[in-house]
C-alpha cells in the first residue's frame, strides 16, 4: 500500500458513521467520548474522469488551490461546469458514509471534509488516526501531510501519526476518493496514551 506519511512534522502542523446533513447545526461542537471527529463541513459528489487511476488523481487538485480551502456552509463550487454546495453534516457514529448523506451511490468520486479545531493552547505530541475508503489525503493549516494512493476498505484508525495542534483555529481538510461501492473516512484526535483530548472545540466556518 503506498501510504505518504508526514505526521511527524511538528510544527503548525497537527493535524467518525452513518451521517446526517444538519443544516442550522451550532457552529461549536466537541470530538466525541472517544475522540472521533463527527462535524464537518462537506462538498461532494465531484465525478471523476475516465482512465487516470484514482491514485493519481488523488495527488492533483480537483478545486484551485484546495489547500488553503476555507469554507462554510453555503459556500458554492463550480466544477466541469456543475456548481455544488458545502454543507454541515454530524455523523452519527465514528465514522462519515458519503452515499449515506448523499442518499445515493457515487463511483469513481471525489468528495472533501472540512472542519475547524479550536485549541487555547499549543497541543504537541497529539495521536491523529485515520481511515479511508477508498484513497484518502489530509492538509491541516494549509500542508499537505497524508496520502494513502491505493484502494482500501474503511478500517478505524488504520494509520496513526504524532502531530501538534497550535493555540488558535486549526483548518483540517480531509479529501477522499470513491473508487466503487462504499465511501467512507474517520479521523480521531487523542493524547500519545490513546485516550480523547479534553476542551477541543470543533467548528463549522473559520
Amino acid at each position: 500500500m503506498n501510504v505518504k506519511k508526514l505526521f511527524t512534522i511538528i510544527a503548525s502542523v497537527a493535524l467518525l458513521g452513518l451521517c446526517h446533513s444538519n443544516v442550522g447545526v451550532a457552529d461549536t461542537a466537541s470530538l466525541d467520548s472517544a475522540g472521533y471527529i463527527r462535524d464537518w463541513v462537506m462538498l461532494a459528489p465531484i465525478i471523476l474522469p475516465e482512465g487516470a487511476p484514482a491514485g493519481d488523481l488523488l495527488l492533483k487538485d480537483q478545486i484551485k488551490n484546495e489547500a488553503s480551502l476555507k469554507p462554510k456552509e453555503g459556500d458554492q463550487v463550480k466544477i466541469n461546469n456543475k456548481e455544488l454546495t458545502w454543507r454541515n453534516i454530524t455523523a452519527s457514529t465514528n465514522y462519515f458514509d458519503f452515499n449515506a448523506i448523499l442518499n445515493s451511490i457515487n463511483d469513481r468520486a471525489a468528495g472533501y471534509m472540512v472542519t475547524y479545531i479550536e485549541c487555547e493552547q499549543d497541543l504537541p505530541d497529539v495521536m491523529m488516526s485515520v481511515g479511508s475508503n477508498d484513497q484518502g489525503r489530509i492538509y491541516f493549516n494549509g500542508v499537505d501531510i497524508y496520502a494513502v494512493t491505493d484502494a482500501r476498505p474503511l478500517m478505524l484508525d488504520a494509520d496513526k501519526g504524532k502531530v501538534t495542534l497550535k493555540k488558535g483555529v486549526n483548518v483540517i481538510i480531509f479529501k477522499i476518493i470513491n473508487e466503487s461501492n462504499s465511501w467512507q473516512g474517520s479521523m480521531r484526535l487523542t493524547d500519545m496514551a490513546g485516550a480523547p483530548l479534553k476542551g477541543l472545540k470543533v467548528k463549522l466556518s473559520p
